[in-house]
C-alpha cells in the first residue's frame, strides 16, 4: 500500500460516474479508509477478505478473466473492478490481471457497502456494471466451449510430426522399407542437398514395386513421388485438410522457405485434432449437382462466419478460411456451368479481384471477378463465354456472394479479355492518371486465379502480374499519383484525438471501419506491394514482403499489421452484431459500444495509420508536388 492524498482522490472521483452523482458529504465518507495500490504488469490481484471490495483504476489497464483464462472484460482509467467480489462473493471466480503497471484505489469494504445502501442510483450503476460483466462472462464461456470443435486457425506446426524419417534418392527400396517398419510410419521423405525432393509412401511401395513384381534393390529415386505437394508451417489446419482432400493424398510434407523438410502431417493427425465444420461445408459444396442445391447448402454461410467470430479466431485466419470456402464454391459453380454449356472452346482462367483475391472476405462481401481467354474469340465463342459467365455470376449470387454493384464481374464483356487484352488495359491504367484508372487499380491490382482450364496452371496470370510489376517499376509518376489518391482519405481522428463520426444519415455518430480504417491500410499495403519485386495479393503478405525487400522498417510494418488486425477484429464483431439484429452486414461502429480502454486502443490504431501515411508520402511522393 502507498500513502494517499485524499484531496487528490476526491478531485479525481468527482468527475467519474457514478461517484460524480454523490454529494460532497457522501464522497468524503466513502473516501475514509481508501488506500492506493501499485500493481505491476502481469500481476494477478487476489480479492479476498478485506480486499474483496471495489477498486478504481487511477492510471493503467487490467483484464478480468475466468479461472480458465478466458477474457471477460478489459478496463482502464476511471473504471472499477471487484464489484462481483463485494456484491455476490464472486461465485464465478473471476480474476483481475494487470495489463500494464497500474495505480489503483481500493475502497474500504464497509464504507462502500454503506454508500450502496444509501444511494439507489449508486447501487443501480454497479448492479448494471455487474450484469454487463456477467453477460460478457457468458459469451466468454460459450466461446471456450465452441473453440475445441472449431480450432481452424491452428497452424499445422502445432500438430505436425517433427521426428522425420528421411532417405536419400540413391538408397534401395528394401533399406527404406526396413527403416519405415522400425519407425512404424507409413511414409518417408526423400532429401537431396538438405532439400525435400520426393516422398515414398506404403501405397507407392505396393503399387510401384510389389504389384509390378519389381526388385527390392530398386532405387528410391525410381519409385518416389517427385516434388510432392507441401505446405509451410504457418499454414492453417483448414488449408492442410483442404489441400489433402483436393490432391487425394494422406501425407503432407511441411517445409520451410528454403524447401527443407521440417515436419510431416497425416490424415490421421487431422482426424485426431478436430472436426471442422467449414470442411464439411466444402465437402457438401462439391457434392451438389445444381445451383439450387448449392444455394440451399450455402445458407450455412452466415452461420459459419458467425461461428468463426464466436471462436475468437484471428481476423486474418477468418479471411483465409472464408477465401478457401469461396474459392471452392466458385470452382463448383464453374464446373456446373461447364456441365451445362459444354467444354470451353479454348483455355480460360477465372480471376478474382478485391477482397477475395486478398483473402480478407467478411459478411456481405460482393463479387469482383473476370475471365482471361487464351485468344480472341469468334462471335459464336463470345456468346458461349457470355452465357457461361452470366451463369457463374448469377449462381454465386444465389449462393450468397452478392453481385457487384459496380458490375466488375465476368458477366460484363468489359472484363472478359485475352491475356494480351488484360496486359493492355493494365498498361493503360498505369500510364493514365485519370480517377477511373486509379479506381480500377485499387480493385484489379489485387488479383488471383481460382480456376484454370489450361495445362500450365496459373502461367497466364503470373505473366500478367509480371508485366504489371514491370510497368509500375518504370512509371514513378503512376505510383506517386496512386499515393496521392490513397492518402487523400485520412483516419477519423480530429483535434485532441476525438473521433470524427458520420454527421448524418442512417449511421449518424458512428465510425465506418471499412472505408475509414481497413481500406486505408489496404491502400498503403498495395503501394508497397506494387513497389516490391515479388507480387503478393494479401495485405499482410504485402507488408511482410516490403519488410523482406527493405522498403519499410520492421517497427512501422509491425505497427501497421497490428492496426489492420485490430480493425478487422472490430469489423467482424460489428458485422456479427448487425447480422444477428437485422440480417444485414454493416461495418459501422458506435464508439459508445466500446469500453474506455477499447476506445483508447482504437484511437492509437488510427494514429498508427496516419503515421504510416506520412511515411508513405515521404517515400512515394519525394520529388512530386
Amino acid at each position: 500500500m502507498a500513502a494517499i492524498d485524499i484531496p487528490e482522490v476526491h478531485k479525481f472521483i468527482e468527475t467519474i460516474p457514478p461517484f460524480s452523482s454523490l454529494n460532497l458529504l457522501e464522497r468524503r465518507q466513502l473516501l475514509m479508509g481508501v488506500s492506493m495500490l501499485y500493481v505491476r504488469q502481469g500481476q494477478t490481484l487476489t480479492l479476498k477478505n478485506e480486499a474483496a471490495t471495489v477498486h478504481l483504476i487511477r492510471r493503467g489497464a487490467c483484464e478480468i478473466r475466468t479461472p480458465k483464462g478466458g477474457l471477460v472484460d478489459q478496463i482502464a482509467d476511471g473504471e472499477c473492478f471487484g464489484i462481483s467480489s463485494l456484491m455476490a462473493q464472486n461465485p464465478d471466480g473471476l480474476q483481475v490481471v494487470a495489463m500494464e503497471d497500474s495505480l489503483v484505489y481500493r475502497f474500504d469494504k464497509i464504507r462502500f457497502k454503506e454508500t450502496l445502501e444509501k444511494s439507489e442510483a449508486f447501487e443501480l450503476f454497479f448492479e448494471h456494471t455487474r450484469h454487463n460483466r456477467l453477460r460478457k462472462l457468458s459469451r466468454s464461456q460459450s466461446n471456450e466451449l465452441a473453440s475445441p470443435a472449431l480450432q481452424l486457425s491452428t497452424p499445422v506446426a502445432h500438430i505436425m510430426t517433427r521426428q522425420l524419417i528421411q532417405a536419400s534418392p540413391e538408397e534401395s527400396v528394401q533399406t527404406i522399407a526396413m527403416r519405415m517398419t522400425e519407425a512404424r510410419v507409413s511414409s518417408i521423405l526423400v532429401v537431396e542437398d538438405e532439400k525435400l525432393s520426393g516422398i515414398v509412401t506404403d501405397r507407392d511401395l505396393r503399387s510401384r514395386i510389389l504389384a509390378l513384381g519389381g526388385s527390392a534393390d530398386s532405387l528410391v529415386k525410381d519409385v518416389m513421388t517427385r516434388d510432392p505437394v507441401s505446405l509451410r508451417p504457418d499454414a492453417l489446419v483448414m488449408q492442410a485438410q483442404t489441400l489433402m482432400s483436393e490432391s487425394n493424398i494422406h501425407h503432407l510434407p511441411i517445409v520451410d522457405d528454403e524447401q527443407r523438410a521440417v515436419g510431416m502431417l497425416t490424415a490421421a493427425d487431422l482426424l485426431r485434432h478436430q472436426e471442422l465444420s467449414p470442411l464439411l461445408l466444402i465437402n457438401q459444396i462439391h457434392r451438389q449437382q445444381s445451383i439450387e442445391d448449392l444455394a440451399r447448402v450455402c445458407k450455412q454461410w452466415p452461420t459459419l462466419i458467425m461461428n468463426l467470430i464466436v471462436t475468437d479466431m484471428k481476423p486474418a485466419d477468418v479471411g483465409k478460411v472464408l477465401a478457401t470456402v469461396s474459392d471452392n464454391l466458385t470452382r463448383r459453380v464453374i464446373e456446373l456451368a461447364l456441365d451445362k454449356f459444354g467444354p470451353a472452346p479454348m483455355a480460360f482462367q477465372f480471376l478474382v479481384f478485391g477482397s477475395q483475391a486478398r483473402r480478407d472476405q467478411s459478411l456481405g462481401s460482393d463479387q469482383d471477378n473476370g475471365l482471361m481467354l487464351e485468344r480472341e474469340p469468334t462471335a459464336e465463342e463470345s456468346q458461349y463465354f457470355a452465357e457461361l459467365s452470366e451463369f457463374i455470376c448469377q449462381g454465386l449470387g444465389l449462393c450468397g456472394i452478392r453481385l457487384c454493384p459496380g458490375n466488375i464481374m465476368a458477366s460484363n464483356p468489359e472484363w472478359r479479355r485475352t491475356t494480351v487484352g488484360w496486359q493492355q488495359v493494365f498498361s493503360t491504367w498505369i500510364k493514365s492518371s485519370a480517377p477511373s484508372a486509379l479506381l480500377h487499380a485499387s480493385i484489379f491490382f489485387d488479383i488471383r486465379c481460382v480456376y484454370d482450364t489450361g495445362t500450365r496452371q496459373g502461367d497466364a496470370v503470373n505473366n500478367l502480374i509480371t508485366a504489371m510489376q514491370l510497368e509500375v517499376s518504370k512509371n514513378s509518376v503512376f505510383l506517386a499519383t496512386l499515393t496521392r489518391t490513397a492518402l487523400a482519405s485520412k483516419p477519423p481522428l480530429g483535434f485532441f484525438r476525438h473521433f470524427v463520426l458520420e454527421s448524418s444519415g442512417e449511421h449518424k455518430n458512428q465510425l465506418d471501419l471499412k472505408h475509414q480504417g481497413l481500406a486505408l491500410i489496404n491502400d498503403l499495403a498495395r503501394l508497397y506491394g506494387l513497389s516490391c519485386k515479388t507480387y503478393r495479393a494479401g495485405t499482410l503478405d504485402r507488408i511482410e514482403q516490403a519488410i523482406r525487400e527493405k522498403l519499410i522498417s520492421v517497427d512501422t510494418a509491425r505497427n501497421l499489421m497490428d492496426a489492420w488486425d485490430k480493425l478487422n477484429g472490430l469489423r467482424l464483431e460489428a458485422q456479427g452484431r448487425h447480422w444477428q439484429a437485422t440480417g444485414k452486414a454493416s461495418a459501422y461502429l458506435d464508439p459508445k459500444d466500446l469500453s474506455s480502454l477499447e476506445r483508447k486502443h482504437l484511437k492509437t490504431t488510427f494514429s498508427i495509420i496516419s503515421d504510416v501515411q506520412d511515411v508513405a508520402q515521404q517515400r512515394f511522393l519525394r520529388g512530386y508536388s
